[in-house]
C-alpha cells in the first residue's frame, strides 16, 4: 500500500463471497480475543510460545493476555534481539536514498533484498535461546519471531494478519513505528521507510511462514482492534475452495484531487466519507483483499495471503514460477467523470529503470479501457507528431521553477474518448486520463507503484501543496518516438472480431508485444450465454456494461458468482471453463483480460 495514499473510510460489504458446504466445526471460527485466548491458553503448557504477525498487528496485546491467562513465566519482545538502530540504518540505507534532485519529495526508494532475519542480531538470538527453560512457559512477540531462529524451537506459534486497507488506516493514523527503529521520524519519512523496507520484511516473513506450514494459530486483526481466529486447517479448505470458483476481491476507495463521481454514486458512498473518488483499487494483488461469508462470519482475508496458500492453483503453476507468487495484472478504476481536471500527464519506468533504481520485478506497463465519458472527454496517450516530446519535457522543467502553465495539448496527442475504447501503455510512454471519464485502468506485475509526474497543471494537492513532478526520471524513462502515429499502428487499433456466436461476439481490443497481457471484448445479447475457457492461466471478467451476469464453473454450475455493473471478478485457472449469463433486462458487455500464450 502506498502509504501516503489515505484510503476513504468505507467498507464494500457488497464485495461478499458466500462459500457453503465447508467441514465446519465449533474451533473453525472464533471472534473476539477473550474466545481466542481462552483456546490458546488451553493448549499450551509449556515451553516457547511466539506472536509475530503483519504491520501493524498487535502483537503485543496478545502476548500480554496470554501471559496473564497462562501464567506464564516470562515474556519477551523480540525488539531485545535487533540489531542497534545505526546497524539497521546501515543496511537499508541503499533502499531511501536523499537525492532530491530526481525526487524532490522523497517519494520513491529500493525494496529492501533482505529479510528480517537480517535485522536480528544472532549473539543475542543465541545467548537467549541457551536460557530457555523446557518445562517454563515463555513467550516472544514482535516482528522476527517467527523467523528461522526461533520457529524451529518454538511449541506453539502465533500469526496476526491485517488487509492492507487496515494497515494504512494504521499507518495514517501515526498508529505504528517502522520495523527496527526507535527513533521518531515525520510522517512521510515514516511512510516511505514503510513501503520500501517493512512492507518487503513483512510480506516475505508472511509467505515463509504459511508455505512451510508453521502456524499453530492464525488470526485476522482489522483496524478497529478486533480479533478473528481461523483454524488453519480450515483455512486452507477454505482457500483450496476459492481457487475452484469466480470470486471478486473487496474494493479500496482512494480521494484525489482530480477526483469524480461516478464511482461515489455507483457505489453508494456516503458523502459525508468523501466528495469524490480518484481511485477505486479492484485488484491490486498488494493492495488488495477478499471478504467471505462463512456461517455468518465475515472474513476479509489479504490477497497475497491467498496468493501465499493456493496461488498455484489461483494462476497456474507456471504463471506463478515466472512472476514470483505474485498475481501478474492488477485493476482499478481511474474516476475523472464531473471533476476538475485530468490525471497528471505522466509515465511510468521501463524494466531497466524499475529494476536498477527500485530494485523492483519489471517496468510498469498501463492499459486503458474506457467504461463511461462525459462532454468532451479525452484520454492522452504518444506525443503529437507535429510536436517535439523532448521540447515539451525541457517546458515542464521550466514549469517546475516559474509555476507557469504551459501549452501541453500543443505537445500530447488526444484521442476522442468513448466507451470501449482500449488504449495498451507500454512503460516509457507519455499518457494520461483526461476529465470526465471513467477508465478501467490495467498494469503489469511491480511490487510497488511509480509514477513519474511531467505536468500536473501547477496544481495542489487537497493539503494545499503542490504536487510533485518528476521530471528527471521521466527523462530516463520516456521513449520520444512514440507518436500519435504509433500510438494508432500499435496501442489503440480498432475491434478484431475472433468469435462471432449466435448469443455474443467476441473481439480482440488490446494486444502489443512490449505487454504480456491482452484484453478483448464480448458482446453478450439480452439472456445469451458466453463459454470462456482458461488457456493460459486465469481470466479476469468485468462488466463493463449492463445490469447484472452469472459466473459460473461449467463443470460445477453451483460454483458462481453473480456480478453487477462494474465488477471485477476473477476466474482461477482451476476454473479450466467458465459461463456467462447475461440477467436482467439488458445486453452486457464484458471485459475479458488474459495472460498472453
Amino acid at each position: 500500500m502506498g502509504y501516503l495514499i489515505n484510503p476513504v473510510r468505507f467498507d464494500d460489504r457488497d464485495a461478499v463471497n458466500s462459500i457453503s458446504g465447508l467441514p465446519y466445526s465449533s474451533d473453525s471460527i472464533l471472534q473476539g480475543k477473550n474466545k481466542i485466548v481462552e483456546l490458546i491458553s488451553s493448549q499450551f503448557h509449556k515451553g516457547l510460545l511466539v506472536v509475530d504477525g503483519y504491520l501493524t498487528a498487535n502483537m503485543e496485546e496478545i502476548a500480554t493476555l496470554l501471559f496473564s491467562k497462562c501464567e506464564a513465566d516470562s515474556i519477551i519482545d523480540v525488539k531485545a534481539f535487533y540489531k542497534t538502530n545505526d546497524e539497521i540504518e546501515a543496511l537499508i540505507s541503499d533502499c531511501l536514498p536523499e537525492n532530491r534532485d530526481i525526487d524532490p519529495e522523497l517519494i520513491y526508494g529500493r525494496l529492501f533484498s533482505g529479510s528480517i532475519q537480517d535485522f536480528l542480531d544472532p549473539i543475542k538470538v543465541k545467548d537467549f535461546i541457551s536460557t530457555l527453560k523446557p518445562d517454563e512457559k515463555t513467550i516472544v512477540y514482535g516482528h522476527g519471531c517467527l523467523c528461522d531462529h526461533f520457529a524451529e524451537i518454538a511449541n506453539k506459534t502465533i500469526y496476526i494478519d491485517v488487509t492492507p486497507r487496515d494497515t494504512a488506516f494504521c499507518v495514517n493514523e501515526k498508529r505504528y513505528t517502522n520495523i527496527g527503529n526507535d527513533q521518531e521520524l515525520d510522517f512521510d519519512a515514516m511512510a516511505r521507510r514503510t513501503y520500501f523496507v517493512d512492507v518487503e520484511i513483512a510480506t516475505k516473513l508472511r509467505r515463509d511462514v504459511i508455505t512451510r506450514n508453521l502456524i499453530n494459530y492464525y488470526i485476522l486483526e482489522n483496524y478497529q482492534g478486533q480479533f478473528t481466529y481461523i483454524n488453519p486447517s480450515f483455512l486452507q479448505t477454505l482457500l483450496q475452495e476459492v481457487t475452484k470458483r469466480p470470486f471478486r476481491p473487496k474494493p479500496v476507495y482512494i480521494d484525489g484531487v482530480w477526483g469524480g463521481q461516478f464511482i461515489k454514486k455507483l457505489r453508494n458512498i456516503p458523502d459525508e466519507v468523501a466528495d469524490k473518488i480518484a481511485w477505486s483499487f479492484e485488484l491490486i494483488a498488494t493492495e488488495a483483499s477478499v471478504a467471505f461469508d462463512i456461517n455468518s462470519h465475515y472474513l476479509d482475508i489479504p490477497f497475497l495471503t491467498m496468493m501465499d496458500a493456493v496461488g498455484k492453483q489461483m494462476i497456474g503453476e507456471d504463471l506463478y514460477s515466472r512472476f514470483n507468487g505474485y498475481f501478474p495484472i492488477r485493476f482499478n478504476y481511474d474516476d475523472t467523470w464531473h471533476s476538475n481536471g485530468n490525471m497528471s500527464i505522466q509515465c511510468h519506468p521501463t524494466d531497466t529503470l524499475a529494476r536498477n533504481l527500485h530494485g523492483d520485478y519489471a517496468g510498469q506497463c498501463e492499459a486503458y479501457y474506457v467504461v463511461n465519458t462525459g462532454h468532451d472527454a479525452k484520454t492522452y496517450c504518444g506525443f503529437r507528431s507535429d510536436a517535439d516530446g523532448r521540447e515539451f519535457l525541457q517546458l515542464c522543467m521550466q514549469s517546475e521553477l516559474s509555476g507557469q502553465m504551459i501549452p501541453y495539448r500543443d505537445y500530447i496527442n488526444a484521442l476522442e474518448s468513448k466507451p470501449g475504447l482500449q488504449v495498451f501503455i507500454p512503460a516509457g510512454t507519455v499518457h494520461g486520463s483526461g476529465r470526465n471519464q471513467v477508465v478501467l485502468e490495467l498494469g503489469s506485475l511491480t511490487i510497488n507503484a511509480y509514477t513519474y509526474k511531467i505536468y500536473d497543471y501547477i496544481r495542489k494537492d487537497d493539503n494545499g501543496k503542490l504536487r510533485p513532478i518528476h521530471t528527471k526520471l521521466a527523462e530516463k524513462s520516456l521513449d520520444f518516438d512514440r507518436d500519435e502515429k504509433w500510438v494508432r499502428e500499435n496501442v489503440a487499433f480498432d475491434p478484431i472480431l475472433v468469435d462471432a456466436q449466435e448469443e455474443y461476439q467476441e473481439f480482440l481490443v488490446g494486444r502489443n508485444d512490449l505487454m504480456y497481457f491482452e484484453t478483448y471484448k464480448v458482446n453478450l445479447r439480452t439472456d445469451g450465454s458466453y463459454l470462456g475457457r482458461n488457456q493460459n492461466g486465469f481470466s479476469v471478467i468485468t462488466i463493463v456494461d449492463g445490469e447484472e451476469v452469472e459466473i459460473s464453473s461449467k463443470e460445477n454450475p453451483d460454483y458462481r458468482y453473480t456480478a453487477k455493473y462494474l465488477d471485477v471478478v476473477v476466474i482461477p485457472a482451476g476454473v479450466k471453463e467458465f459461463i456467462v449469463k447475461a440477467k436482467g433486462r439488458q445486453p452486457v458487455v464484458l471485459h475479458k483480460a488474459v495472460m498472453r500464450q
